[in-house]
């Protein structure tokens, strides 16, 4: 609710109280001039004593006729108003606060999905769930999840049956290059260890 509304709402209910036939037509200077000490009845210690009633009367005076005349409660009033305001100020903090929160708590949520993405672009092979996966595990580092997809540390997830039999193929196949590979070389050192001498020729 705008502040002045709400001065201009307490003010005119508080002088009708007293002054029934009031003009109570209040222009920005005076608004400003009220909530000037609004703001600092709200934000002093010992507010009482920091509060003039009578310069704030005569203030009002010069255009409320009568006002002047008004006793203490004039006082009442202003503190009562200025606690509204408060109120009133702390309400619209805590709404834009929480319209802030919910407008920042959404970018985090597509900036995964969009690292989601990109790994799939990276990886054509990886599935979204593998993609999920080495996210969470590296906790959103896109070059750590990277480096758990090439290096294997993700645990993939269940495919179906031709494709594991494919994949044991391959993998069967892949073991015995291996063997094969490694076989010749063994070969091949030991070979290397052996030296060879020509045969003497015998007399």
């Amino acid at each position: 609710m705008d502040l002045h509304k709400i001065i201009h709402s307490a003010l005119h209910e508080f002088i009708q109280t007293y002054i029934t036939d009031a003009d109570l037509t209040l222009d920005d200077v005076l608004l400003s001039y009220i909530t000037g000490v609004l703001e600092d009845l709200g934000s002093q210690q010992s507010v009482e004593e920091n509060f003039d009633v009578e310069d704030f009367a005569e203030m009002l005076e010069a255009y409320i006729p009568g006002f002047a005349e008004i006793d203490v409660k004039v006082c009442e009033m202003m503190f009562s108003l200025a606690s509204k305001l408060a109120t009133a100020r702390t309400s619209e903090t805590q709404c834009l606060k929480s319209q802030t929160e919910g407008a920042t708590a959404k970018p985090p949520v597509s900036e995964w999905e969009a690292q989601e993405q990109h790994l799939l672009e990276m990886f054509p092979k990886c599935s979204l769930t593998e993609a999920r996966s080495a996210l969470s595990i590296a906790k959103g580092d896109m070059e750590e999840a990277v480096r758990l997809i090439i290096e294997g540390d993700v645990q993939l997830s269940p495919t179906p049956l031709n494709v594991n039999h494919g994949k044991s193929i391959s993998s069967l196949a892949d073991q015995k290059l291996k063997e094969s590979i490694l076989e010749y070389m063994l070969v091949d050192r030991e070979e290397d260890k052996k030296t060879h001498r020509p045969v003497v020729p015998k007399d």
